[in-house]
């Protein structure tokens, strides 16, 4: 898979997350639809990545590099934390299950667990963001760097040239 369509299902998945992490901002039923919705593309990206999850797995107590072995204890520790969003949500759900028909008993032990699991995952997402920060940086900039270039050059008042000019300069 190309880096740009990792970096548009990634920025999708991180996009989508931060707006369902705030019900206030979407409603408490569209809330549930868009974390339920979102159960796909993490899926999706979970199997994107699968070999290097596979691999990991086999080498964590060899002589892995460490910051190896700290992307894999974050990528379960979400993979964990994002079980337990959808599971104590859906024990919480006013929408999603009723819409089926299914009516689930009210317990507040499910609302806290909700919220920290939110809260927790919330926390390791941002660290994995910043574990893999020159990658989105470098991706990002390989994406739109003809975007960027014109603009810059334009900006200093210079002649945009062809693509081959802008590549060497």
């Amino acid at each position: 898979m190309s880096a740009k369509i990792r970096f548009g299902l990634d920025l999708f998945i991180f996009t989508g997350f931060l707006v369902a992490l705030e019900p206030g901002f979407t409603g408490k039923p569209l809330h549930e639809w868009l974390i339920m919705a979102g159960v796909g593309t993490l899926i999706i990206h979970f199997l994107f990545h699968w070999e290097w999850l596979i691999k990991t797995s086999v080498r964590f107590f060899n002589n892995l590099f460490h910051i190896s072995r700290l992307n894999y204890v974050i990528a379960v520790v979400i993979f964990i934390g994002f079980i337990t969003i959808v599971t104590s949500g859906l024990m919480i759900s006013r929408s999603f299950l009723p819409f089926f028909g299914i009516k689930i008993i009210e317990s507040r032990g499910w609302n806290s667990i909700h919220e920290l699991a939110s809260n927790l995952t919330l926390l390791m997402v941002a660290l994995h963001f910043a574990l893999h920060w020159d990658w989105i940086w470098k991706t990002f900039a390989q994406i739109y760097k003809g975007i960027f270039k014109r603009k810059d050059l334009q900006s200093i008042g210079a002649a945009v040239n062809t693509d081959d000019e802008l590549e060497g300069g």
